[in-house]
């Protein structure tokens, strides 16, 4: 087995969305502008799922390494329309990612599975009669 670091970072994201979408191939550096329209998309792809309580990505930087390809995919679906895909690979980048209706696609559901029953550590309000 290969020594992997325990969590990925928002740039090792970013490579496999640009793997994902066509645009870089493997032993390829990204283009810096490549590179800059994934990235200004991952703030507001992150903040997306933990509206839609798929799940949270507290530090992009230490990406939970199970959740890795699902957010890879979710993101290429997100930004597919930047780099000019044809009709058909974007209804299968977004049926990848997060689907239509959003939440049904297989990176979504995959996500939601593997967060369900998990605890959350968040403090319980009650109310006492």
């Amino acid at each position: 087995m290969t020594n992997s670091p325990p969590f990925r970072t928002s740039a090792d994201l970013i490579a496999e969305v640009l793997a994902n979408l066509g645009v870089l191939s493997a032993g390829q550096s990204p283009e810096v502008e490549d590179f800059q329209a994934v990235s200004s998309k991952l703030d507001a792809t992150f903040r997306k799922l933990a509206a839609l309580e798929i799940c949270y990505v507290a530090d992009p930087d230490n990406i939970q390494p199970e959740w890795f390809s699902d957010l890879a995919d979710i993101v290429a679906g997100e930004c597919a329309s930047k780099f000019g895909v044809t009709n058909d690979d974007y209804a299968k980048l977004v049926t990848r990612g997060l689907g239509s209706p959003i939440g049904t696609g297989t990176a979504a559901m995959s996500l939601k599975i593997q967060l369900r029953g998990k605890p959350t550590y968040e403090v319980l309000r009650t109310e006492s009669f």
